[in-house]
């Protein structure tokens, strides 16, 4: 099992290893696009796991209808 995951909503797994630099530069990176509202990526959440735990999470805002 990778040290390190990153997890993105509708998109899955886009990281697993044991850099943490490698899952911190992931993580970032899909907290961007997840704010720019473009792609695939587009609002959804971002997780990056520390063996199995959460350690960092992004939640993008719900709209209200």
């Amino acid at each position: 099992m990778p040290k390190f995951e990153v997890i993105v909503g509708n998109v899955g797994t886009v990281y697993g290893g044991n850099s943490f630099m490698t899952a911190m530069a992931e993580f970032s990176a899909y907290v961007k696009i997840s704010k720019t509202g473009k792609g695939r990526a587009a609002g959804e959440p971002v997780t990056m796991m520390h063996n199995g735990e959460i350690r960092r999470e992004y939640q993008p805002e719900q709209e209200s209808e």
